[in-house]
């Protein structure tokens, strides 16, 4: 199996994921992205509805490594020409999430290709105000999240998603003051993995307490403060 990540990921969380089974696929940075996220995959790429979406100007400089994104998980490669840029809303096209058979994201801000191909699959689409969705939500199960943004907890809630809602900060994203759970996590199978250590977390014990509730095991990756690193992608068998 494979994950996906920013290639600034530290040593010793690809080291861990390592030994776990996962072969690491690291991407470059867009230079229309502001360069903290630059390489952070929840504002490159996403996967869903038997597609890989991503930008046209990325595909560009980087279509062999997409190229085997897209066949060693078998999606579908979808190219969006929309307007990008480093300034929000044009840097969050891709910044959606998928639990179960709902698409959180706000439907301003994502790509329009996302959104047809999810009205196409007779998915739920859950509307949010928050445009960096996928940054700010760690998906632990088809009916659970974890989130620090009140908005996004709210709307979740009422369409039946299990919350739990933790203390914003305490996520190192330099130069930002913080960064965000969802983008210091991912999840494959039984395991929701953190790219730090959750001791360092004031909800840690909260967080490892929801995960097992939802029958998963919260993993710790490294020692230290847990890393924004765009999110973790899974792919392969």
């Amino acid at each position: 199996m494979y994950v996906i990540s920013d290639q600034r990921i530290f040593e010793g969380a690809l080291s861990a994921l390592s030994l776990d089974g996962f072969e690491p696929i690291l991407l470059p940075p867009a230079p229309y992205l502001q360069s903290a996220v630059a390489s952070h995959t929840d504002m490159l790429i996403f996967l869903g509805f038997g597609r890989l979406f991503c930008h046209k100007d990325y595909y560009e400089s980087n279509s062999a490594l997409i190229d085997r994104i897209a066949t060693l998980s078998g999606l579908e490669l979808t190219l969006s020409s929309e307007p990008t840029g480093e300034k929000y809303p044009l840097d969050v096209l891709f910044n959606a999430c998928l639990v179960g058979n709902r698409l959180i994201c706000n439907k301003k801000t994502v790509s329009k290709l996302i959104l047809d191909a999810a009205a196409r699959q007779n998915c739920e689409i859950v509307n949010v105000p928050q445009g960096y969705t996928k940054c700010s939500v760690a998906v632990v199960s088809d009916c659970a999240i974890i989130t620090a943004d009140r908005s996004i907890a709210e709307v979740c809630r009422a369409v039946g998603i299990d919350v739990l809602t933790v203390s914003e900060g305490y996520i190192s994203l330099p130069p930002y003051n913080f960064g965000f759970i969802g983008g210091a996590s991912g999840y494959q199978g039984d395991k929701v993995y953190f790219c730090g250590s959750l001791d360092s977390h004031p909800d840690g014990e909260r967080i490892e307490e929801f995960c097992l509730k939802h029958k998963k095991s919260a993993i710790s990756l490294t020692e230290g403060e847990l890393q924004d690193v765009g999110s973790l992608f899974f792919i392969g068998e």
